[in-house]
């Protein structure tokens, strides 16, 4: 039985985890505390069998003990911030992802590394964006703020060390949903639907089911085709901002109030981390690649909603 290492417990990591064993997998997934909703993503996979290695990222000796202890073929890097600090950024987007890749050289090279960054890590380059010629080359990319300079410098990161034998994949999500996720911008919209207040936000967005991203993961894993590659993660649909707080309200019951907000005042009903995000509504990424990987998607929107929000009444109440 092949075994993956997933590198932090969150949302992805326990969509990925979960899917992961249904493939037959045996399944590892580090954690440096449990607390909150963490606590029941934990509590979940361990019911499904997957082991659980209490770990710091940041420590490079540790890293190398558990990569040496689990023994896997595949290891994802699921670590990310959407804000802070830039010290804070650098050390989840550039340090972290550093010791894990070179972990893995030092303890043995055939393990693949799949490491999720983000669309944005290139910046705003244009209202359509696709793989870039040369990958993160100044040349074609223009990223601007902390969060998208400390995603791209960890993606140079590890295509240097892809140089020295690392083998890697890198995998850049556009805006997922789906069950696990009560990051604080679906929790604060939630609150506020709850509310009777429903924000109708205007713009699209490109988005990906974590359902779909997964399968994804798991594909570009065992794909030699994608060896030492970099590409985008996202359904090819734009998905309306204002049927996000529409579709939350109907599961919830709720008629509510509707309020129009210009894109200028989207960030008055987001938490300030996400607020930084705003400039990519209307921003479409090139779905081409995930489609010759999935085939075609249907969009999956009401369904990702409606676990949002179960999720989030399960934890929160």
């Amino acid at each position: 039985m092949k075994r993956a290492l997933i590198v932090g417990l969150g949302f992805i990591a326990t969509n990925l985890a979960k899917h992961l064993v249904n493939r037959g997998l045996e399944v590892h997934v580090t954690y440096r505390s449990v607390h909150g909703s963490k606590a029941l993503m934990a509590k979940d996979l361990l019911e499904i069998g997957v082991k659980m290695h209490r770990l710091d990222p940041g420590d490079y000796n540790s890293v190398v003990n558990t990569i040496s202890t689990v023994k896997p073929s595949y290891v994802f890097n699921t670590v990310g911030l959407l804000s802070g600090s830039w010290n804070e950024l650098w050390h989840a987007h550039v340090e972290i992802p550093r010791n894990i890749a070179r972990a893995i050289l030092s303890v043995n090279k055939s393990m693949r590394l799949i490491h999720i960054s983000a669309s944005a890590a290139v910046g705003k380059i244009g209202n359509v964006i696709s793989e870039e010629p040369e990958h993160c080359s100044y040349a074609y990319v223009n990223p601007r703020s902390d969060y998208e300079r400390s995603k791209c410098d960890g993606e140079r990161t590890i295509k240097e060390l892809g140089k020295e034998g690392l083998d890697y994949v890198i995998v850049r999500p556009t805006f997922v949903y789906g069950y696990y996720n009560d990051h604080n911008e679906f929790l604060s919209l939630y609150r506020v639907v709850r509310r009777g207040l429903i924000p109708l936000l205007r713009g699209h967005v490109n988005a990906i089911y974590v359902g779909y991203l997964v399968q994804l993961l798991e594909k570009v894993a065992v794909s030699e085709d994608f060896r030492d590659k970099f590409l985008y993660a996202t359904e090819c649909i734009m998905y309306n901002l204002g049927d996000i707080p529409l579709l939350m309200a109907n599961y919830l019951g709720i008629s509510g109030i509707k309020l129009p907000i210009p894109t200028g005042l989207a960030g008055l009903f987001l938490p300030s981390g996400a607020r930084s995000l705003l400039k990519y509504i209307n921003t479409q990424y090139d779905c081409s690649n995930t489609q010759r990987i999935l085939g075609n998607m249907e969009p999956a929107l009401d369904r990702g909603v409606k676990e949002i929000v179960d999720w989030i009444r399960r934890v929160y109440g």
